[in-house]
C-alpha cells in the first residue's frame, strides 16, 4: 500500500524476469523490489546492484530518491572549478530520470538537468559557447 500512486504501473512485469539474474519474478520465492520507474528486481538482486549502481538496468531512472546526493553534487561543483579551457564549454544533454533534453555548462563532476535537476545525464552532443569579450 506504501507504492500506491508513488511508481509507475507497467502491465504484466511480474511475469518478467530479474535483469541482474534473469530468473522468473513471478515464480521466485525472493521477495520482489519495485522500483520508482515501476521495473521488478529481486530484493537481493537490488542490494546487490546498489553496491556499484543508483540507476535501474533497464531504463537507467535513478532507482532511489538521490535528491541528497544532487546536493551534495552541487556544492563539489561548485568548489570544484574547470581549468581555463572547459571554462566556456556548453554540452547538449539527455536526463535519464525525465527524459528531458537541455544545454548546460560542462562539468567533470556531471552535467545538471536544467528540468529536473538531477545528475542521471548523459553528453548528447558540445560546443564551445562564445567568449563575451569586454
Amino acid at each position: 500500500m506504501n507504492l500506491r500512486g508513488k511508481h509507475k504501473c507497467i502491465e504484466n512485469v511480474s511475469r518478467q524476469y530479474c535483469p541482474i539474474c534473469l530468473e522468473g519474478i513471478h515464480t521466485s520465492c525472493i521477495v520482489a523490489h519495485v522500483l520508482p520507474c515501476g521495473h521488478l528486481l529481486h530484493r537481493t538482486c537490488y542490494e546487490e546492484m546498489l553496491k556499484e549502481s543508483y540507476r535501474c538496468p533497464l531504463c537507467m531512472h535513478s532507482a532511489l530518491d538521490m535528491t541528497q546526493y544532487w546536493r551534495q553534487l552541487d556544492n563539489e561543483v561548485i568548489q570544484t572549478p574547470m581549468p581555463s579551457e572547459y571554462q566556456n564549454m556548453t554540452v547538449d544533454i539527455l536526463c535519464n530520470d525525465c527524459n528531458g533534453q537541455s544545454t548546460v555548462q560542462f562539468h567533470i563532476l556531471g552535467m545538471k538537468c536544467k528540468i529536473c535537476e538531477s545528475y542521471n545525464t548523459a553528453q548528447a552532443g558540445s560546443h564551445r559557447a562564445a567568449v563575451d569579450q569586454q
